[in-house]
């Protein structure tokens, strides 16, 4: 399932926020399958009342929303989801070593 697309945007900011969804999707399809990734949309937006779509704009939201469910393992998709940012964007991950994936998202989504 690719993840959903956002419209009303200029064509670039299009194309960030496509890229961040595409790698958080891919982040989580990677560690835990594409049926519990469409699960965890599912319960993200009956938390939440969030769509996918929110997450480039309230990255903060998901992530907390992966820490309740998944207690110290949101660490792991966490990571798998930087990862997936840094090679969506050509960015190498040592040089964003420290970055949380919240202010991550929020950097690459802005990118000029």
């Amino acid at each position: 399932m690719a993840p959903p697309q956002v419209g009303g945007r200029g064509a670039a900011s299009e194309e960030l926020r496509a890229k961040v969804l595409e790698a958080i999707d891919e982040g989580l399809k990677d560690v835990l399958g594409e049926s519990c990734a469409k699960s965890i949309y599912y319960y993200f937006q009956m938390c939440t009342g969030l769509r996918v779509e929110d997450v480039v704009e309230r990255p903060e939201a998901f992530v907390s929303f992966l820490r309740d469910m998944f207690k110290a393992g949101a660490q792991v998709l966490e990571r798998k989801v930087e990862e997936r940012l840094c090679t969506k964007f050509g960015v190498n991950p040592g040089d964003v070593r420290g970055v949380d994936l919240v202010s991550l998202i929020r950097m690459f989504s802005s990118k000029k």
